[in-house]
């Protein structure tokens, strides 16, 4: 800029470098926050697995039903994608999740999510194998699944998101031949319900309509972005209209909403601003 002298390279370095040890110690206690061994025991069960059910739903030998929070499938791409077609590898999600759990002997150590229970009165869990890792998150950065957060923003939605960037990084699993983000312009409103699973959507904001009630972000193709009422405290900052002309990336399941295509958004982390 005018009028202003060039910084000195040396400090500039020296900055950075500081800067980028800070964020690897951050790394590492995140990290260290998502193993077994760093969670208070206190809430914790360990409990015996008698069946998978679905990509997320177990039976336990106790007879109680649960789902695990932070797994989901992805969705598949679109057919009208100009992109190669992906080996859905996703589609064998279940059979994953099988085979990690017969491989931990069948056991598990749970602990409830905030709430403990959906609106359907299904358990909500986060799920340890006994040797230590989070299951999903292990399961999600192998490219085996992609991160979905529990009902209520938990510190644990880190350890999720997290392991899906190194999967993407690494083109790992669902991520070999799948964008990072799929361009909204692309998705045909006309193709009818899709799949269920996540997808995780780039564009540029075009619209913002804000109400009592809710946000609606439109981007440019014929995507709205949703969020309810119920779910804006967990964007206490957010001013819906700075975003107008921001390029985001948002994730979550995309469906029909009239004439156009919608995804509900419930996590901050589902929210992102591309710089």
């Amino acid at each position: 800029m005018a009028g202003r002298g060039r910084p000195n390279e040396g400090a500039l370095w020296g900055a950075l470098v500081c800067v980028g040890g800070v964020l690897l110690l951050f790394a590492q206690a995140v990290a260290a926050q998502c193993q077994l061994a760093d969670q208070d025991a206190r809430g914790l069960q360990e409990v015996e697995v008698d069946r998978v059910q679905g990509f997320d739903g177990l039976r336990l030998a106790d007879g109680r039903s649960i789902r695990l929070i932070g797994l989901a499938p992805a969705a598949e791409l679109p057919e009208t994608s100009p992109l190669m077609r992906p080996l859905r590898l996703h589609e064998d999600l279940q059979d994953v999740l099988d085979e990690r759990i017969d491989a931990a002997g069948q056991r598990l150590i749970l602990r409830p999510g905030r709430p403990a229970r959906d609106a359907q009165g299904r358990l909500h869990m986060h799920a340890w194998l006994p040797e230590g890792p989070l299951l999903a998150s292990e399961l999600i950065a192998s490219g085996a699944a992609v991160a979905r957060p529990g009902l209520q923003p938990s510190a644990l939605d880190t350890c999720y998101y997290n392991a899906e960037a190194e999967a993407r990084a690494g083109q790992r699993g669902l991520w070999l031949e799948r964008p990072a983000a799929f361009p909204a312009m692309a998705l045909d409103r006309h193709a009818g319900a899709l799949r269920p699973g996540r997808l995780r959507v780039q564009g540029e904001v075009v619209s913002v309509r804000s109400t009592e009630r809710h946000w609606v972000l439109e981007l440019d193709g014929p995507l709205d972005v949703f969020i309810h009422e119920d779910d804006r405290a967990h964007w206490p900052d957010l001013e819906p209209d700075t975003l107008n002309g921001e390029a985001v990336i948002v994730r979550g399941q995309v469906y029909p909403w009239r004439d156009r295509l919608r995804i509900r958004i419930r996590n901050p982390r589902d929210l992102e601003v591309v710089e």
